[in-house]
């Protein structure tokens, strides 16, 4: 992250605990089943929004990993 200084370390700490803390007032009092549907609502940041969408697709509509590549032993 840049400042007015230079480069500024991400303090990955702070942010967890903000985000976890405004998860669980969002989701304090819902029902098990609103919780499932906040969980899995698509995303409004764009990047987020299209990682979803990568992840929900059906797997024939994207390229996996090598995990889910065979491969042969090497002789």
């Amino acid at each position: 992250m840049k400042s007015e200084v230079g480069e500024k370390p991400f303090k990955v700490m702070p942010w967890l605990r903000e985000t976890r803390d405004r998860i669980h007032e969002e989701t304090r009092d819902m029902s098990p089943d609103e919780r499932l549907r906040y969980y899995n609502r698509r995303p409004k940041d764009p990047f987020l929004a299209e990682l979803f969408d990568r992840a929900k697709a059906p797997s024939g509509t994207r390229r996996r990993r090598a995990l889910d590549e065979p491969t042969l032993p090497s002789e």
